[in-house]
């Protein structure tokens, strides 16, 4: 393969665990930083982690800092790199106390550079809880950048081609990887998994976390109940059911296998079904916020409640249905009014929001987080793509290969694990790549010069000549 040798510049590593959450955001991110005059590494995570050593030296920007994530930090800067850190689950947690004990490690967040916080709540907590905040930087996080009126435009083509495919839309996204994990392990004990991870010290802990789980086994039957209702009063629609990243998907295609107008699908970036659908019902998810920011209709189907085990944001800026006849009203009256309700009381929403999203209006994420970055000193190296690797390594590499498809056919574990991480990362193309900055250049008018490389598998150079 030809290769891409690209001068001397700072370099910015951003691993990537679960695509459909965070590839669009990434894509972003990079862009912007190429326009600096950066080289940016956007792939897949252990694919970035594991050749660091033949990466130019540079600044990653971890995507956690939870228990045990000191020990790729401390791998990152033996090879002479820094690193800064946001995380991903940092906008919707139970309380203070329970969101640092489970999702921020100490040791790792000592060794960061900076740590770019969703809002002013997640920063205050940190805050709270280690007794430090200048590293702590307000920016929000590039995922939201994609949803202002600015940016949104990226997924109108993908939303056109889903309602071309799918005709009028109602979506339920669910969020029952607790009780419904994709793991497949017959046994798979959430609460035990968190004990063997650090995440539970304490009874308290471990009440709390119980108390989690036992109401997301009552609305995962809920939701599963109300299913074929749906399917029976919007007949003319179709209903997508859309799974977290981490559940399994086979309870909900078995229970509407008989149902003809309901799909079971885990496709492309959320947020492009949300665009086209007519309206979306979750439970304390993340996605009832993403709605509410792209201006379409969400309603919180909140058969049970306890409010010490939930999220306050995601029902807040959602229409909230204590039943299955108020949330089929509810359906009715947005689907017949196209979302307009959405614009009642919308800026009263949009200042509740503010404390949590830094980024809802005024600079973007994206251009927040290089201005810090563009304050480090860092190596000014060049790269050349895509890495070679000797004999010995291919060999390597294709021994590992077929242990793991043995160790598959020999260890239902393992096996499982396998297609527990394959659905969060399928896989990234060089078309898939392109695609996304097409789209980011039409919506944004930006980024008509930053080029991309590959760089290994799944794994792709953004640059500016």
């Amino acid at each position: 393969m030809k290769k891409t040798r690209i001068s001397k510049r700072r370099w910015l590593f951003l691993p990537v665990e679960t695509i459909a959450r965070e590839l669009t955001a990434k894509t972003l991110l990079a862009c912007v930083a190429a326009e600096r005059g950066w080289g940016i590494i956007v792939g897949e995570k252990k694919t970035v982690r594991r050749k660091q050593e033949k990466l130019p030296r540079g600044t990653f920007i971890e995507k956690s800092i939870h228990p045990g994530r000191i020990k790729d930090i401390r791998k990152a800067k033996e090879n002479g790199n820094r690193v800064s850190a946001w995380c991903e689950e940092g906008l919707n947690y139970l309380n203070r106390d329970d969101y640092c004990q489970r999702r921020l490690e100490s040791q790792s967040f000592d060794a960061l550079d900076y740590f770019f916080a969703w809002g002013k709540q997640q920063a205050d907590d940190i805050s709270d809880a280690l007794g430090v905040n200048e590293k702590i930087v307000l920016s929000g996080n590039p995922r939201f950048d994609l949803l202002r009126p600015e940016l949104r435009n990226i997924f109108v083509k993908s939303a056109n081609e889903i309602r071309r495919r799918h005709g009028n839309i109602i979506l339920v996204n669910t969020k029952f990887s607790t009780v419904n994990s994709n793991r497949r392990i017959e046994d798979f004990d959430y609460v035990a998994f968190l004990h063997s991870t650090g995440k539970i010290k304490t009874q308290e802990d471990k009440d709390l976390i119980c108390r989690y789980v036992d109401l997301n086994k009552r609305l995962f039957s809920f939701f599963q109940d109300l299913l074929p209702v749906l399917s029976k009063n919007f007949s003319n629609h179709t209903i997508v059911v859309r799974p977290h990243p981490s559940e399994n998907h086979a309870p909900w295609v078995e229970k509407t296998k008989s149902l003809s107008n309901v799909k079971v699908l885990f496709e492309g970036n959320v947020n492009e079904w949300l665009m086209a659908a007519d309206v979306m019902i979750h439970n304390n998810c993340t996605t009832g916020i993403e709605a509410f920011l792209l201006e379409r209709a969400a309603i919180s189907y909140r058969p049970i409640k306890d409010e010490i085990v939930e999220h306050q944001l995601p029902n807040e800026v959602s229409f909230q249905a204590a039943n299955t006849e108020e949330l089929i009203s509810f359906v009715h009256h947005l689907v017949a009014n196209k979302n307009s309700p959405l614009q009642e009381e919308r800026d009263k929403k949009v200042n509740f929001t503010r404390k949590y999203i830094a980024n809802i209006d005024g600079k973007l994420a994206c251009e927040i987080i290089m201005d810090y970055m563009d304050r480090l000193d860092l190596p000014i190296i060049e790269g050349v793509f895509p890495l070679e690797e000797g004999l010995l390594k291919v060999l390597e590499k294709k021994a590992k290969n077929l242990k793991g498809k043995i160790k598959q056919q020999v260890n239902t574990a393992h096996k499982y694990e396998y297609l527990y991480y394959k659905q969060k990362f399928p896989g990234i193309t060089l078309t898939e790549i392109d695609y996304l900055l097409h789209e980011l250049r039409k919506a944004s008018g930006r980024f008509l010069d930053i080029q991309i490389a590959p760089v290994d598998e799944n794994t792709f150079c953004f640059f500016r000549p």
